[in-house]
């Protein structure tokens, strides 16, 4: 019997950020812990933003949905976000540049050449207010925690989503011209089944993965493990062929919609509580409990394949979460070892995470607690 030694799990964290132009944010400059640190200030000053930018840097979206023009403060020609990052591997610098036409991004002062490599290396795991339209909101949500996951634990799943995206574009432009034209549609049904296949068998078997990681969560903050079922609901088939046969028996189907019906960009994560829709049957609390669990999910598959912790970023944790469970999880925090950041207006919520670093936050300054 030969006994493979597993790499040694080691969190990543963030040893530098500097912040200018993002949102209200202007000449920050962070040296974060690499344990936990606390963002107090009043709301509107700019707590949520530092976590946005780390965010940003680490996946290249907004958690709140905002375009890259909607980043660049009012006032700001340009938004740039400066992160260093240590961890499992050395100390990777990501630099970033938001003008008002263009992005710049480099990664070690070199344009990355693969998706995974930019963003395995500083992987976040984001809980905001707004996650509770993963239980209740519509299946995009779901599917891009899928692809949220997908792209930093699958290398070449970030260049398959991107060309499944712009074949399904080009094939729907078409279905929508005056006169479609039949024989140029379906030369797109090869691209099309190619790179949404992979997408399918991918996403199937990251849904079983996230099973138990739920249900360990969901342990975690003191709910019934059990209760919790994900199912995922693909719109075609993992197999390129038989995506490929049900794109041509469709075309008449997809002619009359004038879009394509079948495909990934469809598909959704089921969410059952005891059996019955979440979105339905789960009450506030309750919903607030399994959006935490996705997202601690999240981390706890991410750890299992990149062998990483991820970075936490916490968003007005203490209007989320009771003190009871934002305590269990700031102690799940403290047993895993990973950085977290948290925002509150609640100075009382920086004494339940012993050590951590507090800064404060007004008029998009942020400034370490203590400073002169």
């Amino acid at each position: 019997m030969v006994f493979v030694k597993l790499p040694v799990v080691i969190p990543l964290h963030i040893t530098e950020l500097s912040v200018d132009g993002f949102r209200n944010l202007h000449g920050v400059k962070l040296v974060p812990s690499p344990g936990g640190n606390v963002l107090l200030g009043d709301n509107g000053h700019g707590k949520t933003s530092v976590l946005e930018a780390i965010d940003y840097a680490a996946s290249l979206r907004s958690f709140r949905g905002a375009t890259r023009t909607q980043l660049i403060g009012h006032e700001a020609k340009s938004a740039e976000i400066l992160m260093r990052v240590g961890g499992p591997s050395p100390s990777r610098e990501y630099r970033l540049r938001l003008g008002r036409a263009s992005r710049e991004i480099t990664l070690d002062g070199k344009r990355p050449e693969r998706a995974v490599e930019y963003f395995s290396g500083a992987a976040c795991v984001v809980f905001h207010p707004g996650d509770l339209d993963l239980v209740r909101g519509p299946p995009e949500l779901r599917r891009r925690l899928l692809d949220r996951i997908l792209v930093r634990a699958v290398d070449g799943y970030g260049e398959a989503l991107k060309s499944y995206g712009k074949a399904l574009r080009a094939r729907n432009a078409l279905l929508r011209e005056k006169h479609p034209n039949a024989r140029a549609i379906q030369a797109y049904d090869f691209p099309v089944a190619r790179y949404g296949s992979a997408l399918v068998r991918a996403r199937a078997v990251l849904a079983h993965d996230l099973v138990p990681a739920a249900r360990r969560a969901l342990d975690e903050v003191a709910l019934s493990p059990d209760a919790i079922e994900l199912k995922y609901q693909p719109r075609a088939s993992g197999d390129q062929v038989a995506f490929t046969a049900a794109l041509a028996e469709g075309l008449a189907r997809d002619l009359a919609r004038r879009s394509t019906s079948l495909g990934p960009h469809g598909d959704d994560l089921a969410i059952t509580w005891s059996g019955l829709p979440a979105r339905v049957v789960a009450s506030q609390g309750q919903t607030r409990a399994l959006a935490l669990a996705l997202r601690l999910a999240e981390l706890h598959v991410l750890e299992a394949r990149t062998r990483a912790i991820p970075v936490l970023l916490l968003d007005d944790v203490s209007s989320e979460l009771d003190r009871e469970r934002t305590a269990r999880l700031f102690k799940l925090v403290g047993a895993l070892g990973a950085q977290v950041f948290v925002t509150t207006t609640d100075p009382a919520i920086a004494a339940m995470l012993p050590g951590a670093r507090r800064f404060a936050v007004a008029d998009g300054a942020v400034t370490p607690v203590g400073a002169g």
